[in-house]
């Protein structure tokens, strides 16, 4: 089997991560999306357009998870064995599940970006590295995405060529405690807000819901 790993991307943040990544450092671009798949191979990569649960699919000897939009099934993590890592826009344990910087500015908790170690549990993984990033009284919740997102890139453009030269990095258990939530609560919050919270919470609900358009051909940020 070829050098590399397979890097697993999808939406703005994967479309970011393919377009930096080198070529010589990925075995292959794993996505679904179709605007996604084109950029990949533009950009020189060897892709997977599919499910990786496939059973065409031939695994790397280790694989980064960057916005890949399918939950992994364990069969799939355990063909890895052990070399399989996401990037998370959450400073875990707190931001576990969706949209970690909306909850981050809501809730008043910590918010950062994590690499760890992809495991079955939703972000539960050992921590290999973490960047925190403040959270402002006056952001709004493309304010604080903006900043997490440049400390995932940070730790994606540290970790991606060791990784891929088959660094196995030592990681620590998360702490107990935390934040986790699903879609379906940010949903909720989304679209009935304005009628659940009380009436002094609504400006400060309205500033956290409030995010620029993400696409996936969207120009990478300067």
């Amino acid at each position: 089997m070829s050098g590399g790993l397979d890097l697993l991307a999808g939406g703005a943040l994967g479309a970011w991560a393919v377009r930096s990544a080198s070529p010589a450092l990925v075995r292959q671009v794993v996505c679904i999306d179709q605007a996604l798949v084109a950029l990949a191979a533009d950009a020189g990569h060897t892709v997977f357009a599919g499910d990786p649960h496939d059973a065409a699919f031939a695994p790397a000897g280790a694989a980064l998870s960057v916005g890949f939009p399918l939950i992994l099934r364990p069969a799939l993590i355990m063909r890895y064995d052990g070399a399989i890592w996401n990037l998370h826009p959450g400073l875990l344990p707190y931001g576990r599940g969706t949209c970690p910087a909306f909850w981050a500015l809501w809730e008043d908790t910590p918010a950062g970006a994590t690499l760890h170690e992809l495991t079955a549990g939703v972000h539960a993984g050992a921590i290999v590295e973490q960047r925190e990033v403040a959270v402002l009284a006056s952001d709004t919740g493309g304010d604080l995405r903006e900043r997490v997102q440049a400390a995932e890139h940070e730790l994606f453009m540290r970790w991606l060529p060791r990784l891929a030269a088959g660094v196995r990095p030592p990681a620590t258990a998360q702490l107990p405690g935390g934040t986790q939530h699903v879609l379906a609560e940010f949903e909720f919050l989304r679209d009935e807000g304005r009628y659940e919270v009380p009436r002094a919470d609504r400006e400060r609900l309205q500033r956290c819901l409030t995010f620029p358009p993400a696409s996936v051909s969207s120009p990478p940020p300067a």
